[in-house]
């Protein structure tokens, strides 16, 4: 046990946030945090790490317990390089180096007596040192230098010189290096693009210490989590699984939670039925019965209700059907300073095309969809939109909206459609939850989730029919994550959004753009589609170039040595050959000579049959002697051609 909670109360002022709230967290475990926005997540982590104080109940902690927080700031010397950011992590082991190294040092000049007690606390160290991981820190922060998207240079940098999402990385490396019993992440996959994200989720999984990650990203619950805990009604419920098996539960629990409400209200009804009909009866006895049965329903507990939320509801309506050439871009280029972001960006988009662009961190997604906007201008290239095409833009962050900061929310909506009534508008507002006074705020008193849901109101009354929509699920918690998702599934109209939420991706994109410096590369689609494409296009690239690995390549090398010495003994074992053919020829042909020496004296046939034996084995020496001529010719041709 980590950490275990009981009875625990809080509040901000006569604003609850917990009551009563249990709670408990084991050595290795994986949790997801959720819940809505401003229902007490960042509070949750404040109570845990002290910086906020429980009004009652109790929070024990394991005895020496090391809490881990990636905060939404992160303080560090701007003049700082990244490498001494995270060499600090490792402070303890340094100080042991330089300890290692001192008595290094001294026992060079000690003593024989002396000498032989400091190399005994020598070894003592060195030991400490590489059981702490000494040999291992520079590698490990090399790993999560790479793993979360940046280069090896980058380590020279200034901390100053990066920007805020880079820093926010900075912060998350930093905090896994140290390796804490808990980990505390609040929103770690903001600012990470695909690559970074997979590497998070691989060094998550295994990580051997406990967790626990507050994130709306749906995908990224699913992949790394083995518990999810869920803040609602000041306390909270855990669920065993990841997310999806928590939308499956939570679905099974509230069924069964109306079920039982359901149930305890009919036999309550039925019961107070009875108590009336024994009161009309208006005797001692029937009275005496009706007390009795009220005082039993006194004591029923009452079965808990669900309470219903407010929830947002809307939809997209284009104002008019566009054509079915929505947009044409050609060959677009852009650059800042000497910082070339694409070029030959191509592509065509047709009424009704659901298209997700993604596309690593900088790489330019949110320049083009101002390039597309009209609000910055490419280098090269051209944007063409089709015949009754009205774009609607949604930007990235909330500020970014062009919302005038003192204007009211009223007036947000009625610059969008001046023929709207203050009635219409507030109709509008309060399908995004703004209701009452709230409608007289003004935009600048907004949280950013708040203002996206402003911006989203601004972007459903344009009644555009080519919606441009850049991050859109950032500041919305999960619930109107999932209500957008089912608006812009049915939505009539051409969407073209960028993503990092590989859920929203699954559920609302039909094709992917991934945008590189080369260009656009298109997957027919969702973002499952995407992956294994990638994976299988991986696969094929690992195919073909296994054959060019170090190590194959290394060992091709050895295989061609060892050829060239089979065919050097191959070339041997022929001119060996070859000479022993040429000595057995010179043999056969002093042994013809000879035998047609004798055959040439007049006393030759005196004997027919030594004439005949050694007629027979004249031609057969001949025969042998042709064949052996033969191999040697052909022997001689093969040397020749080597």
């Amino acid at each position: 046990m980590l950490i275990n909670i009981n009875q625990l109360s809080f509040s901000y002022g006569v604003h609850s946030i917990f009551n009563n709230l249990d709670f408990r967290i084991d050595d290795t475990e994986h949790l997801g945090l959720i819940g809505r926005n401003g229902c007490g997540k960042s509070t949750f982590f404040k109570l845990l790490t002290g910086e906020c104080h429980r009004d009652t109940g109790t929070l024990d902690k394991k005895n020496g317990l090391t809490l881990g927080l990636l905060s939404q700031e992160f303080k560090a010397s701007e003049h700082e390089t990244v490498g001494a950011i995270f060499t600090a992590v490792f402070q303890d082991l340094i100080e042991m180096e330089g300890q290692i190294q001192s008595l290094q040092q001294r026992i060079d000049t000690a003593e024989a007596t002396e000498q032989q007690r400091l190399v005994h606390q020598l070894a003592e160290l060195q030991e400490q040192y590489a059981d702490r991981g000494g040999f291992e820190y520079h590698s490990r922060i090399r790993g999560v230098t790479i793993g979360l998207g940046f280069q090896l240079e980058d380590l020279e940098k200034a901390f100053g010189k990066f920007s805020g999402g880079e820093k926010t990385r900075i912060a998350l490396g930093c905090l896994l290096l140290q390796s804490p019993d808990l980990l505390l992440l609040d929103e770690p996959t903001n600012y990470l693009d695909f690559e970074a994200l997979n590497w998070l989720e691989s060094f998550l999984n295994n990580y051997k210490n406990a967790f626990i990650i507050v994130s709306h990203d749906r995908f990224f619950l699913d992949r790394v989590c083995t518990r999810i805990c869920e803040i609602e009604d000041h306390g909270m419920v855990s669920y065993t699984g990841n997310y999806t098996q928590y939308l499956d539960k939570k679905e099974k629990r509230d069924r069964a939670m109306d079920a039982a409400y359901d149930k305890q209200m009919k036999e309550l009804t039925r019961q107070q039925k009875i108590v009336d009909r024994l009161r009309d009866y208006n005797s001692v006895q029937s009275s005496r019965r009706a007390a009795s049965r009220e005082k039993a329903i006194e004591r029923i507990k009452p079965v808990e209700r669900r309470q219903d939320r407010r929830s947002l509801h809307f939809s997209f309506s284009p104002k008019v059907i566009s054509g079915n050439d929505v947009l044409m871009v050609e060959e677009l280029e852009k650059s800042f300073g000497d910082r070339q972001l694409f070029k030959d960006v191509s592509f065509e988009i047709h009424r009704g095309d659901r298209i997700g662009i993604i596309g690593r961190n900088g790489i330019g997604k949110t320049t083009l969809f101002q390039i597309l906007m009209k609000q910055i201008k490419p280098d090269s290239g051209r944007v063409v939109f089709g015949r009754k095409v009205y774009p609607g833009y949604y930007a990235q962050e909330p500020d970014e909206a062009l919302l005038a900061p003192n204007e009211t929310l009223i007036d947000a909506i009625r610059d969008i459609d001046s023929h709207l009534t203050d009635g219409d508008i507030r109709n509008i507002l309060a399908s995004f939850l703004f209701t009452g006074e709230t409608v007289f705020k003004h935009s600048g008193d907004l949280s950013g989730g708040e203002k996206a849901r402003l911006n989203m109101a601004r972007l459903m009354v344009s009644e555009s029919n080519f919606l441009l929509m850049d991050e859109p699920t950032n500041h919305i918690d999960m619930s109107t994550r999932e209500i957008l998702e089912d608006a812009l599934c049915v939505y009539e109209g051409t969407l073209l959004f960028i993503s990092h939420d590989r859920y929203f991706l699954n559920r609302v994109a039909n094709r992917i753009f991934e945008l590189t410096p080369g260009g656009i590369e298109e997957t027919i689609g969702n973002y499952d589609d995407y992956a294994r494409t990638k994976q299988n296009q991986s696969d094929r690239e690992a195919l073909l170039a296994q054959n060019h690995t170090p190590q194959t390549n290394k060992t091709r090398r050895k295989q061609e040595r060892q050829q060239a010495k089979a065919l050097e003994a191959e070339r041997r074992r022929q001119k060996k050959a070859l000479a022993q053919l040429e000595e057995q020829m010179e043999s056969n042909d002093e042994r013809i000579a000879a035998y047609e020496a004798d055959m040439c004296q007049p006393s030759f046939y005196d004997d027919m049959v030594y004439a005949q034996k050694i007629t027979d084995d004249y031609h057969a020496l001949k025969a042998d002697n042709e064949n052996i001529i033969q191999q040697w010719e052909d022997l001689a041709l093969q040397l020749e051609e080597d």
